[in-house]
């Protein structure tokens, strides 16, 4: 079985305490795509439709303001991006950064290159309207390619437009509530911005879903 993770950055990191592994381990499954810090939907979109073998979709729907950077191993928030925000990202943490989104560092070489090409993006290419429209595309393309290429899928979600119903898989609400009530203890990280406690409970509420969709 081949299992696909799409969306922001709770299904964006591996370990042996992550969800996505304990799933993996639980269903012997192959991880064909995790998700991505901020994670745009379009960047969903994206990798959904370069991924080429999978039996099972699970896609953390996105913020509609986060940004799809492409070439980028990482998306961003259009609405708390800061001057200070982007010193802290190219910040190493020890090699983290280098480790997380390496990708994103080598293409705009230094904070004030990054700050500086947002700030131009955000003068001349941006509008807030639009930003919603492209993130409803992309949401409206994802539903349809799921269910024209039949693949068994799990939409978690939490902010939805209310006029749009999903025509492909399940449609889970429960999930980000575990994750809201179970999250990192402050000043520290864990895998996917959760608990160990909250890792092993979103692994078993997916697996449910699989096996009920199977």
């Amino acid at each position: 079985m081949n299992i696909g993770f799409y969306g922001h950055s709770n299904c964006a990191y591996r370990s042996n305490d992550s969800f996505i592994d304990l799933i993996s381990t639980y269903l012997g499954a192959n991880i064909v795509n995790t998700g991505t810090r901020q994670g745009s939907e379009e960047r969903v979109l994206y990798e959904l439709k370069k991924t080429k073998k999978i039996d099972v979709a699970i896609i953390f729907h996105c913020n509609p303001s986060n940004l799809f950077l492409p070439g980028c191993d990482r998306d961003i928030g259009i609405s708390n991006m800061s001057q200070s925000r982007s010193e802290y990202m190219f910040n190493k943490w020890d090699g983290f950064a280098e480790i997380h989104h390496s990708k994103f560092l080598q293409k705009f070489k230094s904070a004030e290159n990054f700050w500086n090409s947002f700030q131009t993006y955000k003068e001349y290419f941006y509008d807030p309207d639009l930003q919603v429209n492209r993130f409803n595309g992309a949401l409206l393309q994802i539903d349809s390619y799921i269910k024209f290429k039949s693949i068994k899928c799990i939409h978690v979600v939490e902010n939805i437009p209310s006029w749009f119903t999903f025509s492909s898989g399940m449609v889970d609400y429960e999930i980000m509530k575990i994750i809201k009530n179970n999250p990192q203890e402050s000043g520290t990280f864990f895998v996917n911005c959760i608990s160990k406690i909250g890792n092993e409970l979103v692994a078993n509420k997916l697996i449910e879903l699989i096996h009920r969709g199977s």
